[in-house]
């Protein structure tokens, strides 16, 4: 039978339990922790469904349940640079347990998450084109999932009559960087922007003949240095993911502006923008194309987090995130597309 201690009673000297019941601990919520905790102190937690014991210096959790998850976390979108031969922008970090991650990574492990613990999600936003000079485009913004945080693509550099840097692509730096902008066209040569880990660099600009920007970068490959044809100041190629149960192309570069001579070029899928389009489709974290006259270049897609699990794992998001769900057989497909503040969370049960 159950042994039963009430209130605050001590026992000293060694003992002996040899009953074959159970001790009940005392039980509680979170917020019902002791205030002054001692050394020593042991709990059922009831928030996390698990014993607890006080270290001296923190609670830490006895044999509380984890959960198996695949994941595709892409960052936003950068823009596209303005004001003639912008360079395109950069494909947000592409980063994967379910299959190949951008810049050629290898499949990364799946996540093995505690249960009843709430966990970060956000939606990483696009670049936003700039109207006015400077006209470098706007870098797309950090998705999160957990621990991992893929940043977003760099933006495109402006027309490039100028030296001061916003000639050149922007970068997307470790960690968990993605892909560079495209460097603008002009008197000078824009230099495409540096990738990550999880995306490939931007394509250089090309000089007054002709007249292109270069491409911004993509998961799948570089960015294409700006020219006169073939595929010169394309954007980089997108990459494909089968984490939903369906081949879905994510984070494609945008394709560099032309004037006059320069190539008329394309982005490089995912709905990546050609020249002086915003990207196409949401949530693919693609760049946007850069100008091609005296306008601004184009807007990226913003990010998504997507996440694969048992179908027997209850997945209880907070009131700020916007998501659907599928079946895939015995597995739950959660796709997250917005995220109303940085606060957002996932909680497995």
């Amino acid at each position: 039978m159950p042994i039963s201690v009430n209130g605050s009673g001590t026992v000293t000297g060694v003992s002996t339990l040899s009953d074959t019941g159970s001790i009940v601990l005392p039980a509680g919520t979170t917020a019902q922790r002791p205030g002054s905790p001692s050394e020593g102190m042991y709990r059922y937690n009831t928030t996390l469904k698990a014993a607890e014991l006080y270290n001296g210096n923190a609670w830490v959790t006895i044999g509380q349940e984890t959960v198996d998850v695949d994941y595709l976390v892409v960052g936003g979108g950068g823009a596209g640079g303005g004001n003639f031969r912008g360079g395109g922008g950069g494909a947000g970090a592409f980063r994967s347990s379910y299959g190949t991650q951008g810049g050629g990574t290898s499949q990364a492990s799946k996540l093995s998450l505690t249960k009843y613990t709430a966990i970060s999600v956000i939606i990483g936003a696009a670049g936003a084109k700039t109207s006015s000079a400077p006209w470098k485009g706007g870098d797309g913004s950090s998705s999160t999932f957990s621990t991992i945080v893929s940043k977003g693509g760099g933006g495109g550099g402006q027309y490039a009559t100028v030296t001061d840097g916003t000639e050149d692509g922007n970068p997307s730096a470790d960690p968990g960087g993605g892909s560079g902008g495209g460097g603008g066209g002009g008197s000078t040569t824009g230099s495409g922007g540096a990738s990550g880990t999880y995306g490939y660099d931007g394509g250089n600009g090309a000089g007054n003949t002709p007249q292109c920007g270069g491409g911004g970068g993509g998961a799948g490959a570089a960015g294409v240095v700006g020219g006169s044809g073939g595929t010169n100041g394309d954007g980089g190629a997108a990459l494909a993911s089968t984490i939903t149960g369906s081949s879905v192309d994510y984070a494609g570069g945008g394709g560099g502006g032309n004037y006059e001579s320069g190539n008329l070029t394309v982005g490089g899928g995912a709905g990546a923008g050609a020249r002086d389009q915003d990207a196409q489709i949401a949530n693919r974290g693609s760049g946007g194309g850069g100008a091609s006259g005296a306008s601004a270049g184009g807007n990226g897609s913003s990010g998504v987090v997507i996440i694969r699990l048992a179908s027997s794992v209850t997945a209880t998001f907070s009131s700020g995130v916007t998501q659907t769900s599928a079946t895939v057989g015995s597995d739950k497909v959660y796709t997250i597309t917005a995220t109303s503040s940085s606060s957002e969370t996932v909680t497995f049960s």
